[in-house]
C-alpha cells in the first residue's frame, strides 16, 4: 500500500471539511500519517478553536510520525543547498517534505507550489 503524508492544509481541510466517508475511503486506499510537526500545528489550532474531538480523529486515522535523526539530517542539508541559493523555506515545511523523502511517502498538500522546489531532492505528491 502506498504510504501518504499529509501537510497541515490537506489534513485540516479533510478533518474540517469533508465528511467522515472521504477519510475512510483514503485510509482503505492508501497509509495515512502525518509528521509530529503537522500533529503540532494541528493541534495548535484546535486547541485555539477549542475542537478537541479533532484529536481522537488524528488518533484513528493517522499515524503520527517523530522527527528521527534521519529526517533532521535530511531537512538540514536541503535547507543548507537552498540557503546557498538565497531559496528560503520554513524549517517546519523542511521537516514535513524530509519526513515523506526519507520515508519514500507521497506529499498531500494544497500548496504543491510550495514545496515543487523540493522534488529534485525526492519529494513526491499525491
Amino acid at each position: 500500500m502506498v504510504e501518504v503524508h499529509l501537510d497541515t492544509d490537506a489534513l485540516i481541510d479533510l478533518l474540517e471539511k469533508e465528511p467522515i466517508s472521504k477519510i475512510i475511503e483514503l485510509a482503505v486506499r492508501y497509509e495515512l500519517k502525518i509528521s509530529a510537526v503537522v500533529y503540532f500545528e494541528f493541534m495548535v489550532g484546535a486547541y485555539r478553536v477549542k475542537r478537541l474531538d479533532l484529536r481522537t480523529l488524528v488518533n484513528k486515522y493517522f499515524e503520527v510520525l517523530p522527527v528521527t535523526r534521519e529526517v533532521a539530517d535530511k531537512a538540514a542539508r536541503i535547507e543548507s543547498e537552498l540557503m546557498e541559493k538565497g531559496e528560503l523555506l520554513e524549517a517546519r515545511d523542511l521537516i514535513i517534505a524530509a519526513t515523506a523523502i526519507t520515508r519514500n511517502a507521497m506529499l498531500l498538500t494544497r500548496n504543491k507550489k510550495h514545496y515543487q522546489r523540493l522534488k529534485k531532492y525526492g519529494l513526491k505528491f499525491l
